[in-house]
């Protein structure tokens, strides 16, 4: 018994290499922002001195921002995009500085100094490193990428940034290990319920230094986000916050949301805030050393995500949604890790069995949409299996270098059974002998695992020129796929969008009986790496997309394609003699 591990992979990988080009998928620049003026006075770092005294704004609990005191223990020079770190000491009794606190408005004698970035695990947790104002105001030396709309659519000793890690609510199990490979960054299980769709703050966006702020990469019935503080805002609208990067991917476009915070737990590692995104406020638009600069009131589209799921041995049935961040690099692997948490949670196994999966793609440019259904197997990981070609699909899909198709939506309908749903192809009966341009009857017998087995007839033609000998070829579709040879031998390229999709449809779905009528064993050899030859000496298959040749090899009769609800496994072979007139 085969794996339903993606066997189209070769014609997917394909298509990905003829189309990609570095930075092809990349939005474009939008103009440099004017320089970030505080609301609030500020003092230069090289105006302070040890023993000076101040205080720190957060929020420990609720909504409020709470004033903590302090005194500065040195300034420590850097090399780098932040030239200096501010060692300071809290003063009061408590717990010290806590993940969450990052961008922590520091004042040294009632003037704006910079904001808490970082702290040491295992450590004396009232003291922290302050980066410094004028380093932070920097972050708008960049451009922002275009802003296009107004409102969304619906255990070590070491040096740590004092945000809170990336949060995880609504999953658990392997989607954080998948995530944190993904992303390269720490992700924790939130025992938070999701927030859900998040609503956009009436009366116009506000923001104060000092306030609990969530930067968000996926929200909805899952949520992946990472709180903050606010440090300073401008009279344009715009903000800064965590003193520290986020994730270091520059130009941005990530929700922001006013966070509130449930409490600020002690730990012997580093305190933290347990804390949830509560409105939407605007974007974050730069992430960069020194901290995030975004904009209030400004939003842009989302990627929609869905996925419906039906347990067909239970009846059980759920749907859950949540929206991603509008980046073509990061979405599709925030898509893929949150859909297997999805999968895996909502099947509430792990092993074998087998997923109907259905992919749905709406967007700028599909009109009437892209479906594919396929169907998977496997006998350890269902779920991962089931999720393989839906994650190249969408990665393809937002990474092609034609058109951008945000805003985006994918939903995935899936059914799911522990029952191996495999169709063997048991035997194959033909005519020994048959004229060149008759009509060749074909009897498949197909047997559904441990079950009786079941006949099938289907009628090829073949070729009017065929001689001497004809191969017949009965496999599944994940068996030995039909290749791209004009793309695998560089022949050809994708060169639009409306080929593109076309392309990706034409691949054999792992649900597909295939025939294939064989009579120029040259055919459909891949092509060698050092082909001399030129275009007209190409077989006609090197000169076609996989979408032609298989529509002229079926309107031929050498070629048909049969799709079931199961996933068809093995091939078998026949060789049928040419018996030409006397």
């Amino acid at each position: 018994m085969k794996s339903s591990a993606i066997r189209r992979c070769g014609v997917l990988f394909c298509l990905l290499w003829v189309l990609w080009a570095p930075g092809a998928a990349s939005a474009g620049a939008g103009a440099f922002s004017a320089p970030f003026v505080p609301g609030q006075p500020t003092v230069p770092v090289s105006s302070l001195r040890p023993g000076m005294k101040g205080h720190l704004l957060t929020v420990l609990q609720g909504s409020e921002p709470a004033k903590l005191p302090l005194e500065v223990v040195s300034v420590i020079p850097l090399k780098g995009a932040v030239g200096h770190s501010v060692l300071v000491r809290l003063l009061a009794e408590g717990m010290g500085v806590a993940q969450g606190m990052s961008g922590s408005p520091v004042y040294i004698q009632g003037r704006l100094a910079g904001a808490v970035g970082a702290g040491w695990n295992f450590s004396d947790h009232n003291m922290a490193l302050v980066t410094p104002i004028e380093d932070m105001c920097r972050v708008f030396d960049w451009p922002d990428q275009p802003l296009s709309l107004k409102r969304p659519l619906l255990g070590s000793f070491d040096l740590a940034p004092r945000s809170a890690p990336l949060s995880l609510s609504g999953l658990d199990g392997r989607a954080l290990p998948a995530l944190e490979r993904a992303l390269g960054v720490s992700v924790v299980p939130s025992r938070l319920t999701a927030s859900g769709e998040l609503r956009v703050r009436e009366g116009g966006a506000a923001l104060s230094p000092g306030d609990a702020l969530a930067v968000l990469l996926a929200w909805g019935d899952v949520e992946l986000a990472s709180t903050g503080t606010v440090t300073a805002t401008s009279k344009d609208g715009r903000f800064l916050a965590f003193a520290h990067p986020f994730l270091s991917r520059g130009a941005v476009n990530f929700p922001a949301a006013r966070a509130w915070v449930h409490a600020t737990i002690d730990s012997r590692e580093f305190p933290f805030k347990l804390a949830s995104p509560m409105e939407l406020v605007g974007t974050v638009t730069q992430d960069r050393a020194a901290g995030i600069g975004g904009r209030l009131g400004a939003f842009v589209p989302a990627i929609s995500a869905e996925l419906s799921f039906r347990d067909s041995d239970t009846g059980r049935r759920s749907t859950r949604r949540f929206r991603v961040v509008p980046d073509p690099f990061l979405s599709p692997k925030l898509l893929t890790g949150l859909y297997q948490g999805l999968l895996d949670d909502e099947w509430g196994r792990r092993g074998q069995g087998s997923f109907i999966v259905t992919l749905r793609v709406d967007g700028r440019g599909l009109e009437n949409g892209w479906a594919r259904t396929n169907v998977f197997f496997s006998e350890t990981d269902a779920s991962v299996a089931a999720l393989q070609e839906a994650a190249q699909t969408m990665e393809m899909l937002l990474l092609q270098p034609f058109r951008d198709v945000a805003p985006a939506g994918f939903r995935l309908d899936v059914t799911a059974t522990e029952e191996p749903r495999v169709l063997y192809i048991e035997d194959i009966s033909v005519p020994d002998t048959v004229r060149p341009g008759d009509e060749l009857d074909v009897e498949v017998t197909l047997r559904p695992w441990r079950r009786r087995p079941v006949k099938k007839s289907f009628r090829l033609t073949m070729p009017d020129d065929a001689t001497g000998a004809c191969e017949l070829l009965v496999r599944g579709g994940s068996v030995t796929p039909l290749p791209q040879l004009a793309l695998e031998g560089g022949w050809k390229s994708v060169q639009d969008f409306k080929t593109f999709l076309r392309e990706l449809s034409a691949s054999d779905a792992n649900n597909e009986l295939i025939l294939e009528l064989l009579c120029d064993p040259d055919a459909l050899k891949s092509p060698k790496s050092d082909d001399k030859r030129q275009m007209a000496g190409l077989l006609q298959e090197e000169r076609e997309f996989l979408s032609e040749t298989k529509s002229r090899r079926i309107k031929a009769g050498t070629l048909q394609v049969s799709r079931t609800e199961y996933f068809v496994d093995g091939f078998m072979k026949r060789l049928i003699t040419i018996k030409n007139e006397d």
